[in-house]
């Protein structure tokens, strides 16, 4: 989260240069955001919606104009930051959508598993899964030498649970 918030600091930083640059601050600023709270995050909009107004007073005297649009693209950064600092950070909409995904598919799975393994046995397993080039033989030899019933009991206990069966039922 500091490093974030330090990403923020610098953008809000930037407001103050000489030669502020709207288009090219929303653009850094955008990504930086993008990068901290993902793509699909509501403080994209608040920075995509500042602009500068295109009345013909502000088209003959853009220093004013230029010094609110700085003021509100820090009052949008550092209401952002303080939120920030006062929340925390939140995980973005995907990836919370993602987890319960997986979580609710996956629980079964990892239950079964970690009732007929023991702890030694899954260590072992999740080592040669994590490996880059794991081959599916190496997974079946494994769970062989595990015991010729483990891999049918794992098998048993995560078409018996609830939540499968009811998938399945579909």
């Amino acid at each position: 989260m500091e490093k974030s918030l330090a990403l923020l600091h610098h953008r809000l930083k930037k407001i103050d240069e000489r030669k502020f640059d709207l288009n090219s601050w929303k653009k850094g600023t955008i990504a930086v955001l993008d990068s901290i709270l993902g793509e699909g995050n509501l403080k994209r909009k608040q920075i995509e919606e500042i602009e500068f107004e295109n009345n013909s007073w502000s088209l003959r005297d853009t220093t004013g104009d230029v010094e609110s649009i700085k003021k509100a693209c820090a009052d949008v950064l550092e209401t952002i930051i303080l939120e920030i600092e006062t929340f925390g950070l939140a995980e973005p909409i995907e990836k919370l959508d993602k987890k319960e995904k997986t979580s609710s598919t996956s629980k079964p799975i990892e239950k079964a598993i970690r009732k007929e393994l023991s702890q030694s046995q899954l260590d072992e397993l999740m080592t040669l899964v994590k490996q880059k080039d794991v081959d599916f033989n190496e997974v079946v030899d494994k769970f062989k030498r595990f015991g010729y019933e483990v891999a049918p009991r794992i098998l048993a206990n995560i078409i018996l649970n609830k939540e499968v069966k009811k998938s399945l039922g579909k």
